[in-house]
């Protein structure tokens, strides 16, 4: 797998790397740890890291890529393998292509080289590992965005995927000298505004009849709380985690501008990614999503997660 890799690399002059839209943490830090580091030990390489920005971007500017440009290159596609996940200005196929995914989904993009592993906590784990195996030094500027992607999608190392594989890479990573001060309160200082969003959402929760807590995010919260749908969906994803009475948790938030509910779902122990796959998304076996275009559908999503506890109970 690595030589794999390395090979399709060293061959190209030109090399573009993306990954999902409305990236998360993991997404950002797979992407900049893997692009700083080429940049830094393939210093005559053209590499340009390209997709849509949110404010989860504390790791520098995004190129401007077009059709062309990625067709004559070598495509990097991190974090995902599903086509409908790529911004569409960056959704085409490269001169070669390598897909990088911890995701369950079976890809549905064209591609060279396909690299899944569904063991590794992160996307940023997974390129952690390469370049290690790979012999290209991983220095502070390319391992802070890799433990911010460790740290993101392990939710500090407290998440079920953690393996011993993810401490011994952020040992690795600690070692570049990175400051983990600077980056935790980076990612976890939240504003006034969305402490008060947070105490709102969980005094309006729901239940299922077998204990699947959500909360439906309309329009009108999103313009009391002043939060775009995308980063509303991120922030409150968790908010139900760790309440003893609730095994599964949902969080379905309006996103009216795309004509989307943005649907994100989890789950202390019981798999529910067949669940998110049966609404046409996908992600890990406790933690996945995917998007439905009415309320109608919201409801047969939280059926779906329902009928699971009430198999589970019996």
């Amino acid at each position: 797998m690595t030589q794999d890799i390395l090979n399709l690399i060293e061959q190209s002059e030109q090399i573009v790397i993306i990954r999902h839209k409305h990236p998360d943490y993991d997404a950002y830090g797979a992407q900049f740890g893997l692009g700083n580091a080429l940049k830094a030990y393939f210093p005559t390489k053209a590499i340009f890291l390209a997709g849509d920005e949110n404010n989860l971007n504390q790791f520098g500017p995004m190129d401007i890529v077009d059709e062309k440009l990625i067709g004559d290159s070598l495509l990097i596609i991190l974090d995902t393998s599903v086509k409908q996940m790529l911004a569409e200005a960056i959704a085409c196929q490269g001169k070669e292509t390598i897909i990088i995914d911890h995701h369950q989904n079976a890809p549905d993009i064209p591609y060279t080289f396909y690299w899944q592993d569904t063991s590794a906590s992160s996307t940023a784990e997974m390129v952690a590992s390469f370049l290690l195996d790979a012999g290209i030094p991983i220095l502070a500027d390319a391992a802070t965005p890799l433990y911010m992607g460790l740290v993101g999608d392990t939710g500090r190392f407290l998440f079920s995927n953690v393996s011993p594989k993810t401490f011994q890479i952020a040992a690795i990573l600690l070692e570049s000298g990175i400051d983990l001060s600077t980056i935790y309160q980076s990612m976890y200082q939240e504003s006034l505004s969305q402490k008060l969003a947070k105490a709102d959402y969980l005094s309006q929760l729901e239940m299922t009849k077998h204990q699947v807590g959500y909360r439906k995010i309309t329009e009108e919260y999103l313009v009391k709380h002043e939060l775009d749908p995308y980063t509303a969906s991120r922030l409150l994803a968790n908010q139900l985690s760790g309440i003893r009475e609730i095994p599964i948790w949902a969080n379905f938030t309006e996103a009216r501008k795309d004509d989307v509910i943005l649907c994100e779902l989890r789950s202390r122990e019981i798999p529910i990614v067949e669940v998110a796959k049966q609404f046409g998304g996908g992600g890990h076996l406790l933690a996945c999503g995917c998007r439905v275009s009415s309320w109608e559908e919201v409801d047969q999503v939280l059926s779906a997660l329902d009928i699971l506890l009430e198999e589970k109970n019996g």
